[in-house]
């Protein structure tokens, strides 16, 4: 017997750090940076080594103040081993994040709690939709949640252990993480992981025992050591510009409504696919029993009430009764900031999956929910099922306006999408609990390791980001200055070009008639759709170059540019 369970303690650990391996960094490499947010980023970090600056934060040569460093020293350390910048090199660093992480997890819940238990969580939030997609993304989202994800690991920790001798240490990492999620992810990392913990904290009725200051003073001289000096050497330099624009974001609130909330809970149900029908229905059906029990919870004044009712609760109880306040209060600060901070709702899947994993864990083994778990696997498994069967009789004409460039896939599209979900209906259909669960995770396993890249590659082809990237290297080669006149910036023009480039509202016409005017040899990277509004303002142009999306033009000048034959020269229009 014990021999069986240090094999399952061997296994177990084994089996999740492979299957992080195969979803988190094979194939990492086969697509470019992905226009906006990992150009951005990619670009900041590259500046960064360019200045050989590793204080300030500069983007497209400006400075910025509303990002923490962490994100880029970590990725620029990685590119100083690997030699130079690359997509492995960049990437490398969240894909390792992510792994570690879900090691973590499994290995703090199977403290708390039990091995099975701990192995389903771990599972479900490691093979969730938005933990893939961002594992694969040089972007801060992934390495600001999963540091946010540390800190309230411990306090679970430091809430479930008895011995006091641990207290110490564990507040030490507490504090450790608190002051690491600053430097990722900025005020909003040390906010939502505090006042989680705050709330915990009351919630257990251990707030007088466990917040001691001889607990604490180790942890703090930690937090200041690892914060002060960037903040002081940026304080330093900038002045109040620094302070003002690093508060910032979260200093003013925009007005927010139902579209917000609706975005929101959009972007997480999307992100926690394919379990999000079953969260949906343990939430459902466990809110009013829970938000009464919050509420008889708060209205005590005595902490000795709290804790009392806290020791009747059941260990499990009392891991979803914390993960319950997690996942609201951080909902409530996604609500607020989540269009600009997508790590919120990425933080937001960790206690989805920790209350979901109760759930399958008693489907599985205690053969409970039956209900729920056939409705919340039919829906989606018959939605997967219809797609493939429209992709089957639809293929030419889902080919030539969706998926035109993934022909290739299309044979295992339909295998994913019809026959796992197949399985998956047959199996809630004759209760085979475990395949039930193994289809999700065959479903996530299959899609990241088959679909992922050509996935990434279509939106570049399709989003006309390779045309940006095509343009941005045919400036740099012909050293020639580059400048856009697009709706957004897109930063693959920055990241490519290696240098500044000059963006243009698409609406400002007379500064693009202007700037072409004045400067008649620059590159201008323009949307295809605007060059109607551009011939009308009587801006004359050569067209260099046209892609899917974009096309590439210079200025053409009737007065002064003239052939040998003395004729004047044709203006290409696309």
């Amino acid at each position: 017997m014990k021999n069986s369970i240090k094999l399952l303690n061997i296994i177990l650990p084994s089996v999740l750090l492979l299957l992080c391996i195969c979803i988190y960094f094979i194939n990492i490499n086969n697509y470019p940076f992905i226009d906006t947010d990992e150009t951005k980023f990619v670009s900041m970090a590259k500046e960064m080594l360019n200045y050989n600056d590793w204080v300030n934060i500069r983007l497209n040569g400006e400075n910025v103040y509303n990002y923490s460093p962490l994100y880029f020293w970590i990725t620029n350390i990685s590119c100083l081993v690997f030699g130079k910048i690359t997509e492995t090199s960049v990437r490398l660093p969240i894909s390792c994040c992510a792994c570690i992480g879900i090691l973590c997890l499994f290995f703090a819940v199977k403290n708390i709690l039990q091995r099975t238990y701990a192995f389903l969580i771990a599972l479900i939030f490691a093979l969730c939709l938005g933990v893939i997609i961002f594992s694969r993304l040089s972007t801060l989202d992934l390495l600001s949640s999963f540091l946010m994800i540390q800190t309230i690991l411990a306090v679970y920790i430091l809430i479930f252990t008895k011995n006091i001798k641990y207290r110490t240490m564990i507040w030490s990492y507490i504090l450790f993480f608190l002051s690491v999620s600053v430097l990722s992810a900025g005020i909003l990392g040390f906010l939502i992981p505090a006042v989680s913990t705050v709330m915990m904290l009351i919630f257990s009725g251990k707030t007088k025992e466990l917040i001691k200051i001889k607990y604490l003073i180790p942890g703090i001289i930690i937090f200041i050591i690892l914060l002060m000096p960037w903040h002081i050497i940026m304080l330093h330099k900038h002045g109040f510009l620094f302070i003002k624009e690093y508060l910032q974001p979260i200093l003013i609130i925009k007005n927010w409504g139902f579209k917000d909330v609706l975005y929101v809970l959009g972007v997480f149900l999307l992100g926690f696919l394919p379990w999000s029908f079953s969260f949906l229905w343990v939430l459902g059906s466990r809110f009013k029993g829970i938000l009464n029990s919050f509420i008889s919870y708060f209205k005590e004044n005595s902490e000795d009430k709290l804790r009392e009712k806290w020791n009747k609760l059941r260990q499990i109880e009392k891991f979803l009764s914390l993960n319950t306040i997690l996942f609201f209060t951080t909902l409530i600060f996604a609500i607020i900031y989540g269009k600009e901070f997508t790590f919120l709702i990425l933080f937001l899947m960790f206690p989805a999956a920790c209350i979901s994993g109760h759930y399958w864990y008693e489907y599985i083994v205690k053969k409970k929910h039956d209900k729920s778990i056939f409705f919340s696997t039919l829906i989606p498994d018959v939605t997967l099922i219809v797609i493939s069967l429209i992709g089957l009789f639809g293929h030419n004409v889902l080919n030539q306006w969706l998926f035109k460039g993934l022909n290739h896939l299309f044979i295992p599209l339909i295998i994913i999408f019809f026959v796992i979900p197949l399985i998956g209906i047959f199996a809630v259909i004759l209760k085979g609990r475990l395949i039930v669960f193994i289809s999700n995770v065959i479903l996530m396993i299959s899609l990241s390791f088959i679909i992922a890249p050509s996935i990434f590659n279509f939106i570049s082809i399709n989003g006309g980001e390779n045309d940006l990237i095509s343009y941005a290297q045919i400036a740099h080669k012909d050293k020639v200055v580059l400048a856009a006149f697009i709706p957004s910036k897109k930063y693959s023009l920055v990241y490519y070009y290696d240098n500044y480039v000059k963006f243009f509202n698409n609406k400002d016409l007379e500064g693009l008639k202007q700037y072409l005017i004045n400067n008649p040899k620059d590159y201008v990277a323009v949307e295809i759709k605007d060059l109607w509004d551009i011939e009308e303002k009587g801006i004359k142009y050569m067209l260099l170059d046209a892609g899917k999306r974009y096309c590439l033009i210079q200025h053409m000048d009737y007065e002064t540019e003239k052939l040998e034959d003395k004729t004047e020269p044709e203006v290409i229009l696309y």
